[in-house]
């Protein structure tokens, strides 16, 4: 059986000099694959890519998972893959420009926006670089990312922040918190930052939480999910009832990540449609001309299936008087997501103070 490759190499940094870097490659190594970066967990190195490559060879020898070129850069085992020039630290910049230049060099990959999956400390890193650069990513895959559920550092409880050990930035996660730092580096700050331009782009942002988390990131995770959805920026978010930050269940969750975010970035050419469905997407097209055109003409009289591609359309068409009557009087009706009432404040008992 043809393998995948493993390839191991440096590139320089001017503020962390020769930084160790790992990629692998699937067998059929062409030219012009999508770039995956992955972006490991705290402890980890370059070659957490090494111990995940077994994976990525069977997912790409059962075709489950698209061809790419996934690549990790040796940030350190602690980094939080953070930019603070004032204390010597660079791996933000270093991972979303001089790395990914490096690695369209050497591998040849097509032109288009990347993808970025991260696990913990790397879920945090993957999305506070794609959501500053919408434009430079077509996904980011967040796996249980080490997220604190506040907008202000002194707004983080000790249920959130007990579990660092001594060798993460201090500035960022220490007890004794630059609150600016805290405020520009974390993930959701950066969403309400880029709204508009997240709003416009084609990333896709793919959350996945673990519900009885023992280090508590889905507190965050579902912090960053709410904000989101204030915002009206669309993602997907996984909360997995009876998963922990590790366990059995992790390499399952971290396949779905990476599958999720190579369909964006090299999706499969759809099904042709049926007779059916072409019958169907004629009628759809005379909404181009308004819906009370479409309606005053007869539809097909084969039934369209639930699963058909052409159905969401449908839905939307037969609705779609409905709706203008609606944004008439509400103008929220125009958003992805609803504007919900805030839920009323949760009871004490039960609860123990700080």
């Amino acid at each position: 059986m043809i393998t995948s490759q493993l390839e191991r190499f440096v590139v320089e940094d001017p503020i962390h000099g020769q930084v160790p870097c790992t990629a692998v490659l699937p067998p059929s190594a062409e030219r012009g694959l999508p770039l995956c970066l992955f972006l490991y967990g705290g402890g980890g190195s370059a070659e957490s890519l090494h111990d995940i490559q077994p994976l990525l060879q069977q997912w790409w020898a059962s075709s489950a998972l698209a061809p790419m070129v996934v690549a990790t850069p040796d940030v350190g085992p602690f980094s939080f893959y953070l930019d603070d020039p004032a204390r010597g630290l660079g791996w933000e910049s270093f991972v979303a420009t001089r790395f990914i230049g490096q690695l369209r060099v050497r591998f040849d990959v097509a032109p288009a926006p990347c993808a970025i999956v991260g696990v913990s400390m790397g879920g945090y890193g993957a999305l506070k670089i794609a959501l500053a650069r919408p434009a430079a990513f077509g996904a980011v895959a967040a796996l249980t990312p080490m997220l604190e559920p506040a907008f202000e550092a002194t707004d983080v409880r000790p249920r959130n922040r007990f579990h660092y050990p001594a060798a993460v930035p201090e500035a960022l996660l220490g007890p004794d918190r630059d609150p600016a730092l805290y405020r520009r580096d974390h993930p959701a700050g950066r969403a309400r930052q880029h709204a508009d331009a997240l709003r416009r782009s084609e990333l896709g942002i793919y959350l996945d939480a673990a519900g009885a988390d023992a280090l508590h990131a889905h507190d965050g995770a579902e912090f960053l999910h709410r904000v989101l959805w204030d915002l009206d920026i669309a993602h997907e978010y996984r909360l997995r009832r009876d998963a922990d930050h590790v366990g059995p269940g992790l390499l399952e969750r971290l396949y779905d990540a990476f599958a999720w975010v190579a369909a964006r970035v090299a999706p499969n050419a759809p099904e042709p449609l049926s007779e059916i469905e072409h019958e169907w997407a004629r009628w759809l097209d005379t909404f181009a001309t308004g819906p009370t055109d479409a309606v005053s003409r007869p539809p097909p009289t084969s039934a369209l299936a639930p699963n058909s591609r052409l159905a969401p359309r449908l839905l939307r068409a037969h609705l779609a008087l409905q709706r203008l009557e609606a944004e008439l009087r509400d103008a929220t009706t125009t958003r992805r997501y609803g504007l919900l009432e805030v839920s009323p404040q949760r009871s004490n008992v039960g609860t123990t103070p700080e």
